[in-house]
């Protein structure tokens, strides 16, 4: 059986965008938490770790390595402004599962703190 040229290149097209998908970072759910109280902005617009996990009374600390501006906003409470190279640390007393955004970038940028 023959393929048209036109079907093998939509074939790879298909190909490439799938394999495009997977090389994004995936939802916050996707990952498993990691045991850290460190979290960068990455360069890509993307947290790293996008989901951690803590003891309860434990601090948090999230540094900007991008070039631009982010926030971290945990559960609709006040924007923390991360202006590149700086940092904001947040105490987390209470145990649950808190989730996170950058309100300037809240389409690639969430995650998850999970509190013991």
């Amino acid at each position: 059986m023959r393929r048209s040229r036109a079907g093998a290149v939509a074939l790879a097209a298909a190909a490439a965008l799938a394999a495009a998908a997977v090389g994004c970072g995936g939802s916050a759910e996707a990952a498993e938490p990691v045991a850290t109280t460190e979290v960068t902005m990455a360069k890509s617009y993307r947290f790293d770790p996008e989901r951690i996990e803590i003891q309860a009374g434990r601090t948090v600390t999230w540094t900007n390595d991008d070039n631009f501006t982010h926030t971290v906003r945990i559960d609709g409470r006040a924007d923390h402004e991360v202006e590149p190279g700086d940092s904001v640390s947040i105490t987390f007393d209470q145990p649950g599962t808190y989730h996170y955004v950058c309100r300037l970038h809240r389409h690639d940028m969430d995650g998850e703190v999970i509190v013991r």
